[in-house]
């Protein structure tokens, strides 16, 4: 491979398709097809630029050489080290491999940058980093607002309900909780589920656990059930 012509553009170095068919030894044609054929692979501004209009005029009037750019193209490819690596690994012949590899070590050798050009690859991978953050935030949340608890966590409901329906009863040993205890519980499980509209306790949300919690430390029976409950245990005593 012949020393190659150094071309920049956007503060990188590109090739022309030109020297990047005459670096893998193919044809121009060949290149040309595989951005047809496979255009999908290839993403402008990270893969390749084309330049049309006046940005390609600028970039004829720096290059004076009818082999790198024809001053009748309409507009002209430039590709960039990842996009010199695709087109050989679509070429997949041993000669394309060792070029790159050649290519890779030498004229897309990184340069040392200038504080500058630092700073602004840093501030692009904390841009990245934060995209992806906040992708696995997204997924999280909506793990979060879809999942069931757990059995654990309804044992804990189990207790609390237990607990509250024991306490409104009066107690254990009250006459209420032996008549009246499978009504209270009827209701409040059936209030329950109504609150957080579900068909069970189990379907509770992950997310709706510490409210649930509250709502049955703090149920109430209706109205007519309360003075049922207070007439019982007075007739008793």
């Amino acid at each position: 491979m012949n020393r190659l012509q150094i071309i920049e553009h956007q503060s990188q170095r590109v090739l022309t398709t030109h020297q990047l068919a005459e670096s893998y030894e193919t044809e121009t044609a060949n290149i040309k097809m595989n951005l047809k054929n496979h255009k999908n692979r290839f993403i402008e501004g990270r893969d390749y630029f084309c330049l049309k209009g006046n940005e390609l005029k600028e970039f004829k009037n720096l290059v004076n050489d009818i082999y790198l750019v024809d001053k009748r193209t309409p507009h002209l490819y430039l590709w960039t080290e990842r996009g010199a690596n695709r087109h050989s690994k679509i070429l997949d012949t041993d000669k394309a491999w060792q070029q790159f590899d050649v290519l890779e070590e030498t004229y897309f050798k990184v340069k040392k940058l200038s504080p500058m050009e630092w700073v602004k690859l840093q501030n692009e991978a904390l841009i990245e980093v934060d995209e992806k953050v906040e992708h696995i935030d997204n997924r999280v949340t909506l793990l979060e607002n879809t999942s069931t608890i757990d059995s654990r966590k309804q044992y804990t409901l189990q207790k609390i309900a237990k607990t509250t329906a024991i306490r409104i009863l009066g107690g254990k040993d009250s006459q209420a909780y032996f008549e009246l205890h499978h009504k209270v519980f009827s209701q409040l499980w059936r209030d329950y589920k109504e609150f957080f509209k579900i068909p069970s306790y189990r379907d509770t949300l992950k997310v709706d656990f510490d409210k649930a919690k509250e709502y049955l430390s703090s149920w109430r029976p209706d109205h007519n059930l309360e003075i049922e409950i207070s007439y019982m245990n007075q007739a008793v005593n």
